[in-house]
């Protein structure tokens, strides 16, 4: 399938004597995507705040485009084209949907403090630059009539897009999705699974999935991963993970892994 964007070697990480991530391994190429299942407390969050920089490991390697991005800061590594959401939403409630967009956007700001502070005619291009950005974004996402309305006050499906499309402003080349679909109905979830496909596909970008909502994941994901207790139980595509025993054993009695 091409070059690995991300490797990700024995990775580990405990909290005190309780162990939320054991040997945690992941060979991505790019342009792949992949989902992440397992039941509650499996530890799927735990490995996007290690691969973000939001955690760092007790034990392992993370590598990204060839890069050791282990000890980095999350701020470094969203500028290296590495980004994440956030399965509690994490926007500015208070600023307007663009204003959101364009936050995210400085990340890769050019104009320094000088700049800035006199307001230079490069401090001026860069701003309305961004600008055209999201509002090009928000149209993507069919959101442009929502760009002055305050985040808070936006229904939650449109907040989670929002959360996606900030996400994007940052210039990613990988996307970890962190329960992109919670909250939504079905037909939103519906409505997203074929945006995230064309933001995929359009955007050349290779994403990891985490997901409680089955028909979502496997209707997206090549391959996926499930843990269960911090520990990687199978890989597959998604016909061979429905039909892993050990995968059905993980999720008997909640119900998920047909849903």
């Amino acid at each position: 399938m091409g070059e690995y964007i991300l490797k990700v070697e024995d990775l580990w990480k405990n909290f005190g004597g309780l162990m939320a991530v054991s040997g945690y391994n992941l060979e991505l190429p790019r342009g792949a995507i992949y989902g992440l299942i397992g039941p509650n407390g499996a530890g799927k969050t735990t490995v996007f705040n290690l691969i973000s920089g939001v955690l760092k490991p007790s034990r392992g390697r993370i590598v990204f485009k060839g890069r050791d991005i282990t000890h980095l800061r999350p701020d470094e590594i969203t500028a290296l084209g590495l980004t994440r959401t956030f399965q509690n939403l994490r926007l500015f409630p208070s600023l307007s949907v663009e204003e959101n967009l364009k936050v995210a956007a400085h990340v890769h700001a050019r104009c320094g403090f000088f700049p800035t502070l006199f307001c230079a005619p490069s401090f001026f291009r860069e701003e309305k630059a961004i600008e055209r950005k999201a509002c090009e974004m928000l149209e993507r996402f069919g959101m442009y009539e929502f760009r002055k309305e305050i985040a808070a006050n936006l229904p939650y499906g449109l907040q989670r897009k929002l959360d996606i499309a900030r996400a994007l402003m940052t210039g990613p080349e990988l996307v970890l999705l962190d329960e992109p679909s919670a909250g939504m109905n079905t037909k939103e979830a519906d409505d997203l699974a074929r945006l995230v496909a064309e933001l995929q596909r359009d955007f050349h970008l290779t994403m990891i999935i985490v997901e409680h909502r089955m028909s979502f994941v496997m209707g997206l994901a090549e391959v996926i991963q499930v843990l269960d207790y911090g520990s990687i139980i199978a890989v597959g595509t998604p016909e061979e993970i429905r039909q892993n025993p050990k995968v059905i054993e993980a999720y008997l009695g909640t119900g998920d892994l047909v849903a």
